[in-house]
């Protein structure tokens, strides 16, 4: 079909055609007191034309698989064109030189009776429930995601990927002595057989007793130490300071600052969509080019900006990998864990605050400056152990300031959904908002 659909572009007098179709098919269902609340299914197939005509890059979306449909879209496209009056890099990919290989999940999430997991859910929420200081449940989840894309070109490329994956979870009311926290643990899961409903019960309920009785601090400054989970949401919050858009625009800080310190000579950030810890692998991105493994911090030097096809034009440099969804970011961005467990990671912090919760990640940052001022909680850490939980503070400090202080990365690396991962990581001193002395 997709050839034909080339084919029919070139013939209306485009120079070159390209075809980038996507099936997302998906399940979720949610259950709360024994009983089913949502079942719900969907499986969308689209298509995104990019073409070119006088030189000029024009692209449209079609749901509507037909051929009247691709039709009108040339016809559509053409027009467009030719009202085009900005010129800008128009590049249709002709492929990389090699590609790299990726072990896809090939588990069938279908061949799971829909019965089998529900009752998971029914089993997880039953055994969350036996916590006696679970109050209830506010609901219980499971979702599936299947993926598949397909590139090709006039230019002879044609590729296709797959992602699958599933994760479940359950968010639970705990009160203790008055105090009523959520609590709740994403796990993911690469088979079914990945689920056990009585240890991921568990996770939820360590999650919601670690933020009960949480008592007042004092404000000053803390030794501050960032769970995986927590330093994970920093990295990707500051992740577009990355972008070789942002870098064209000049609206990142990092903007010349290509060759020079900017971490600990410890710290290494990877941008790795090959990872199997990650939710999802990509051999190339959105525009067909491979996407490889490559350090964009290694040994705290910052060694440049991720590039689609057209800021790297732009900059005359070679593109990423790191097109997709219509901008530029990391595929699988994690922070290179260090060899300390947790507990080696604060034992020598005398008194100090574990970030186990942000809130306002998005409106507290000032990704100009670094500068961010983000509600948290978490555990006061006293001699060199955890010690109680901390009601909601507020955590100041700079994101550039704090990657040039890091004073030890654990080795305890997570990804969650966003394809992000980190370990834990002790970034030294923080400005932490408590009570007033």
């Amino acid at each position: 079909m997709f050839e034909k659909w080339i084919e029919l572009g070139l013939k209306k007098g485009f120079s070159e055609v390209e075809i980038y179709s996507t099936r997302s098919k998906s399940l979720s269902i949610e259950v709360y007191q024994g009983k089913v609340e949502a079942l719900t299914t969907s499986d969308v197939n689209k298509a995104k034309v990019k073409a070119i005509f006088d030189d000029k890059l024009v692209s449209g979306t079609l749901e509507n698989l037909s051929d009247e449909a691709i039709n009108d879209l040339f016809d559509l496209l053409k027009l467009n064109a030719l009202a085009l009056t900005v010129k800008e890099p128009a590049i249709i990919f002709e492929g990389s030189k090699s590609y790299p290989v990726v072990k896809e999940n090939d588990f069938d999430f279908d061949s799971v009776a829909i019965e089998d997991k529900i009752n998971y859910l029914f089993e997880l929420e039953k055994n969350i429930l036996k916590c006696e200081y679970v109050k209830q449940m506010d609901s219980t989840n499971y979702s599936e995601n299947y993926g598949e894309t397909t590139i090709i070109n006039s230019k002879g490329l044609n590729l296709t990927r797959k992602h699958n994956f599933a994760y479940a979870y359950g968010i639970a009311i705990f009160e203790k002595n008055g105090d009523i926290k959520t609590g709740y643990e994403v796990v993911l899961a690469k088979k079914f057989d990945d689920f056990n409903a009585e240890a991921d019960a568990q996770k939820t309920i360590e999650s919601g007793l670690s933020k009960l009785d949480g008592k007042s601090i004092k404000t000053g400054q803390y030794e501050t130490v960032f769970s995986s989970k927590r330093f994970g949401d920093m990295l990707n919050v500051f992740s577009g300071l990355f972008s070789g858009e942002a870098a064209y625009r000049k609206v990142t800080a990092l903007k010349d600052k290509k060759g020079e310190k900017i971490a600990v000579d410890f710290f290494n950030l990877w941008d790795d969509p090959l990872n199997e810890l990650a939710p999802f692998q990509n051999s190339f991105d959105d525009e067909g080019v491979a996407a490889n493994p490559k350090k964009i911090i290694k040994d705290g030097v910052f060694t440049g900006f991720l590039h689609s096809l057209r800021t790297a034009k732009l900059f005359n440099e070679e593109p990423t990998g790191n097109a997709f969804g219509g901008s530029i970011g990391p595929a699988a961005l994690y922070l290179e864990p260090g060899t300390k467990d947790f507990d080696a990671l604060i034992k020598d912090i005398e008194e100090g605050f574990y970030v186990t919760d942000l809130v306002g990640l998005h409106a507290g940052v000032n990704h100009s400056n670094g500068n961010f001022s983000l509600q948290a909680g978490g555990v006061l850490i006293k001699n060199g152990k955890l010690d109680h939980a901390v009601k909601m503070v507020v955590l100041s400090g700079n994101w550039f300031e704090l990657l040039l202080q890091i004073k030890g990365i654990g080795s305890d690396l997570k990804f969650d959904l966003s394809g992000v991962g980190s370990p834990s990581v002790h970034v030294g001193k923080l400005t932490v908002s408590g009570e007033e002395k």
